[in-house]
């Protein structure tokens, strides 16, 4: 099996990353080239089709096409520029993530769920990329607010908070006060969600990450289906005022082997376990 990694594509802090995968494929005997759309795997950095990212649509298309399988390469959540998002097919739940667990991982990274919240007086609606695939099917932006804040409104008139993705604006929307995303500083890509979450009885996110951050903190999410978060969050809007809030120990496991540290891909177990869904694609 050869891998084609596109390196030229990634993002400024994917170098290390990209460099850490060829020395796991080395690691596991497995050949590599640079930019090579004959190659049985494409390796790319991102679904979001823009920027530096803009020609990996293009190769996602022409493997897909095909039925030859993409490992896609990410910015991670669960520590913000130390550990790496890495999948077949994706990034969301519809990829596909491995087999085997280490079911010590989440202590191992030092990542635990806090106490839920029941408490809180607003809601936060977080925007997300709508030139990513994660976005794929949904109408544009505004669009999915108005229609996000209807629904709402049918079940709940908490205030709604309208968070914006860090690198794209949303237009203003009534009904919505606008809590923009502060960046953490002394850090490199990394944006504060955690502050609006002290207060906030819920969020509600299409499948980013800002789903996932509202539930490791204990705030109830409200997501797609397609989101990594929806396993421990809800799925529907009009639960809004009794969100459910389940036990997240096994989700916790699993979303602890999402995303990894470069001398962890490196040693060639992360990509070691993703191999069955490359022979499945």
């Amino acid at each position: 099996m050869k891998f084609g990694i596109f390196d030229n594509f990634g993002a400024g802090n994917s170098g290390p990353v990209f460099a850490a995968f060829r020395q796991g494929l080395d690691q596991l005997g497995f050949p590599h080239v640079s930019h090579d759309l004959s190659a049985d795997v494409a390796v790319i950095w991102s679904v979001v089709w823009a920027g530096r990212m803009r020609e990996n649509h293009t190769i996602w298309q022409h493997f897909r096409a095909q039925g030859r399988p993409v490992i896609v390469l990410e910015v991670g959540m669960l520590e913000r520029g130390q550990t790496w998002k890495l999948a077949v097919n994706g990034t969301g739940s519809y990829a596909y993530h491995g087999q085997g667990l280490d079911l010590d991982r989440p202590r191992k990274l030092g990542i635990r769920c806090q106490p839920w919240q029941d408490t809180g007086d607003h809601i936060i609606v977080c925007a997300q990329r709508t030139d990513s695939l994660q976005w794929q099917g949904q109408p544009d932006i505004a669009a999915w607010l108005i229609s996000m804040r209807d629904r709402l409104r049918l079940y709940t008139q908490r205030p709604l908070r309208l968070r914006s993705h860090p690198r794209q604006r949303v237009p203003t929307v009534p009904g919505f006060d606008l809590d923009p995303p502060q960046p953490v500083p002394g850090t490199y890509d990394s944006f504060d969600l955690n502050h609006g979450l002290q207060r906030a009885w819920a969020v509600v996110n299409h499948n980013s990450g800002p789903g996932i951050q509202a539930v490791l903190q204990g705030v109830p999410a409200f997501v797609d289906a397609s989101s990594l978060a929806a396993p421990v969050a809800n799925l529907d809007v009009a639960n809004i005022e009794s969100p459910a809030r389940p036990d997240r120990g096994t989700w916790l496991i699993h979303l602890c082997h999402t995303e990894w540290r470069p001398e962890e891909i490196a040693t060639g177990w992360p990509i070691e376990r993703l191999l069955p869904g490359l022979q499945a694609s």
